[in-house]
């Protein structure tokens, strides 16, 4: 039988790399410590990765594909109820208390990289990516721009905010009570919103 290709390969050891680190830290993770806990030689890793650094790099990169599909979807597409669907089920990943290690091992890169000589700067990017898809969103909906991009970093933040919420505290039922009530929030100010728009035939309005 065909060994698997390289790319194939590097997947399923990637696979196991992320189960591997569910107890353990990125800055504890060394090719030897990896390479014994896995069982395999430390040149493996070396051949698929180059260096710890550009593995590290590939894991978090693995963790925060989670966002791909986001990156594509054209917001000018998704309506109300599409939106809040699309939330609700990026919210119940985050809940699974693998996805809850996961998302512990990308607030750690995220800390690393703000000291960084190099940073990766993904942290950053996939903040920008989704403050700027919420936004723009609301803009379809009929917000002002100015207004629309503050409600978008305050939905942001309080989205990231509760997905620390959930790792620091593991309280999966008090978290989502959370993140419900900010998705009521968000909506209703976006009503609040256009209703206070169209009453004042502007789309500037003010909180």
């Amino acid at each position: 039988m065909a060994r698997p290709a390289k790319t194939e390969r590097k997947a399923e050891l990637l696979s196991a790399i992320l189960d591997y680190l569910m107890d353990k830290t990125l800055a504890e993770l060394t090719f030897r410590t990896l390479a014994d806990g896995l069982g395999i030689s430390a040149y493996a890793l070396v051949y698929h990765f180059g260096n710890r650094e550009q593995l590290i790099t590939e894991v978090i990169r693995s963790i925060e594909s989670r966002l791909d599909s986001m990156r594509t979807t054209d917001v000018r597409d998704i309506d109300r109820e599409a939106w809040r669907a699309y939330l609700l089920e990026s919210w119940q990943w985050t809940m699974a208390q693998r996805n809850r290690h996961l998302a512990r091992l990308e607030f750690e890169a995220t800390a690393q990289d703000i000291v960084a000589a190099e940073p990766r700067g993904t942290a950053q990017e996939h903040f920008r990516m989704l403050h700027h898809k919420a936004r723009d969103w609301l803009m379809f909906q009929g917000i002002a721009e100015e207004y629309a991009d503050t409600d978008a970093r305050l939905f942001t933040s309080t989205f990231y905010g509760l997905q620390f919420d959930f790792v620091v505290m593991n309280q999966p039922e008090a978290a989502t009570k959370a993140f419900e009530l900010m998705l009521t929030v968000f909506f209703n100010n976006l009503e609040y919103r256009l209703a206070a728009a169209e009453g004042s035939g502007t789309g500037n309005v003010q909180r």
